[in-house]
This record gives structure tokens, C-alpha cells and sequence, in this order.
């Protein structure tokens, strides 16, 4: 059953439950980050301080990841109207030793396809993206989505690797604890399909059964 298959209705009624939801929203076969990687892309929003700026930070400081590619502007929804997601990880990233010229900034984009589209096209006017490895890194409920949107994108046979940061509210292992992760996951659920109905994302197969 692909996303597109699932009606916003019944992901509301007949799949609002822990195990459909999850089936939904967490990717759990991804590729891991295991070997170098030319760039691990940040994505910005919820948790990006400090957990999915510390996941890429990690990689980083294992030699994992070559460059640091920050994407997030001003949000629709941020409280902060006046500084960008990208360069307060930036900033966070250079406190933490991360030279500035392993560092390149997107800091335009206000919602995640968008991150998607910006960050794909200053790294096209650099690179050949057909001979790159990206690590997308972002939180673990958001992780699904945004490779879902680089593979429709890029439509190519690009190497892609995730990792998810895990913040204990809102990851695979906690979301269902806790009201706000409950809500957050099933709101992540209803993006999705909203994504691959649209045709911002890749209509994935889910486990799910009429």
C-alpha cells in the first residue's frame, strides 16, 4: 500500500494507532552513514539545536562526512523573525572547531521542500551530483520525508545515506510517551501523504493493509 493509497481520513480514524503510524513515518531501513561521505546535509527546525547539529557533528569529527551543508532560513512557524536556522547551526558548528570552509550555508528556505530544492541547487552549480554521497541529517520522525523528497528530485542513481537524530520526545523509540510526540508523528504521517499526493516526495510502499 503506497502513501498515496492512504486517505486523510482514514490516517486520522483507521491508521492513528502506534503501529501504523510508525509504519508510516520512520524509515527503518535506511543506508547508515558506515563509510566517508561528500556531504552531510542539516536540516533545520525542530531539535536542530542541539541534536541534529551534534549527529552531524559527530560524523563529522569521525571523518565520516567531508562537508557540512546547513539548510533552513525563517520558517513559517519560528519565533525568531530575524536570524536563520542555518547560520545559528553555523555559528553553533564554528564554536565547536568545524573550520568555515567545511561549512556551506542555505539560508533562504522557509519549509522542507524547499530546503530540498535550495540545497540541491547551489551544490549543481559546484558539482557533479551523478559521482555524490549525501548523508541527510535530521531528526528521526523528519528523516523519512526528506529522503523521500531528495529522491524525487534528483531521479538518479545519487548514493544516499540518513541519520536520524534521536531527541527522547520524538523518536522512534519515544514519540508514542508522550502528547506532544503523538501529535507531532501523526501530523508527520498526514505530510507525507500530503507530499506524495502532491508529487514533492517519492510515493513510498508502506506496511500497511486494507
Amino acid at each position: 500500500m503506497k502513501l498515496t493509497d492512504i486517505s486523510y481520513y482514514e490516517l486520522f480514524t483507521k491508521y492513528n494507532n502506534r503501529h501504523d503510524l510508525q509504519s508510516i513515518v520512520f524509515d527503518t531501513e535506511y543506508k547508515r552513514v558506515e563509510n566517508k561521505t561528500d556531504f552531510g546535509i542539516v536540516f533545520g527546525g525542530i531539535s536542530m539545536i542541539p541534536y541534529r547539529v551534534d549527529e552531524a557533528l559527530k560524523l563529522y569529527n569521525e571523518d565520516l562526512i567531508d562537508k557540512l551543508v546547513l539548510t533552513g532560513g525563517i520558517g513559517f512557524l519560528n519565533k525568531d523573525r530575524k536570524n536563520p536556522e542555518a547560520l545559528k547551526m553555523r555559528e553553533y558548528l564554528l564554536k565547536h572547531n568545524v573550520p568555515d570552509s567545511d561549512i556551506i550555508v542555505e539560508s533562504k528556505s522557509r519549509s522542507t521542500f524547499e530546503n530540498v530544492e535550495l540545497f540541491l541547487k547551489i551544490l549543481k552549480e559546484q558539482y557533479n551530483l551523478d559521482e555524490t554521497t549525501f548523508a541527510l541529517i535530521t531528526s528521526d520522525f523528519h528523516l523519512k520525508r526528506c529522503m523521500a523528497m531528495v529522491n524525487k528530485l534528483l531521479n538518479n542513481d545519487t548514493i544516499l545515506y540518513g541519520s536520524g537524530a534521536k531527541d527522547n520526545t520524538t523518536d522512534i523509540d519515544s514519540w508514542f510517551t508522550n502528547l506532544y510526540g503523538r501529535r507531532l508523528i501523526l501530523q508527520e504521517a498526514f505530510l507525507l501523504c500530503y507530499c506524495a499526493r502532491k508529487g514533492m516526495a517519492s510515493d513510498l510502499e508502506t506496511t500497511l493493509k486494507r
